[in-house]
């Protein structure tokens, strides 16, 4: 497998899942039995990962930090080991990836970061070498050796979908990467028992000219390595 290293987290801490109060905390208990608050910047539903007694790991929010909560959700466990399930890591992980040797969309020589949609109305991840429009998603749930996306319905994924269509059916250069963190899967595919508007969606992006991929991410509790690319299945 050729497999390398692109971005590192220090200090994650063990912890065990207690519950989830709402979207964007959740409850565990650290070794010593303290009981923390941790932001949750997955809005997903990860009901496959977090559940009552699972293993997790947080971070501390850094000296000085001014917020609420002390701590944030880094990882959960699943039977082949450590899911990352903290979007706040996903601009940093695509960044290493694009700059880097195994990026699907090639060498890149310039890379802007959260750059405003010719149309003004949103905004993309990234553009690419001046000439490519890239939107990041993260991908935590699989079925079988299936990863698939989104785990909730996406309003916000389907509008950056759709508006890349546009913008591939005017010509230009548009992709979505998609970092699948589960592992032992073999395949990407839309999840359209959970939402088919954004399955159909994807579908039309693709016929559109709209470049798919699905890079797989591993995380061992220290380090988020790339271990290659999936095929993209977007059809039922």
């Amino acid at each position: 497998m050729n497999s390398a290293r692109l971005l590192s987290i220090p200090g994650c801490v063990p912890a065990v899942f207690q519950n989830r109060p709402n979207r964007f905390l959740m409850e565990a208990e650290l070794a010593h039995g303290e009981t923390i608050i941790a932001h949750v910047a997955d809005p997903g539903r990860l009901e496959e990962l977090l559940y009552t007694d699972n293993r997790v790991l947080v971070v501390p929010a850094p000296p000085g930090t001014d917020r609420k909560t002390k701590w944030s959700l880094t990882a959960a466990e699943d039977p082949t080991g450590w899911i990352l399930v903290n979007t706040g890591y996903h601009r940093r992980i695509a960044e290493a990836l694009l700059w880097g040797p195994h990026s699907p969309l090639g060498p890149a020589h310039e890379l802007q970061a959260e750059v405003s949609a010719p149309s003004g109305n949103s905004r993309f991840d990234f553009l690419l070498n001046d000439k490519i429009w890239v939107e990041i998603k993260g991908c935590t749930l699989k079925s079988g050796r299936e990863a698939l996306f989104p785990d909730a319905p996406t309003a916000r994924g389907l509008k950056h979908v759709k508006e890349l269509t546009e913008l591939a059916l005017a010509g230009m250069g548009t992709a979505v990467v998609f970092l699948v963190f589960v592992r032992d899967t073999d395949r990407f595919r839309t999840n359209r028992q959970t939402d088919p508007e954004f399955a159909d969606a994807l579908c039309k992006a693709a016929d559109a000219g709209v470049q798919t991929f699905a890079v797989q991410i591993e995380f061992n509790g220290k380090h988020l390595m790339y271990t290659g690319n999936l095929e993209v299945i977007c059809r039922a």
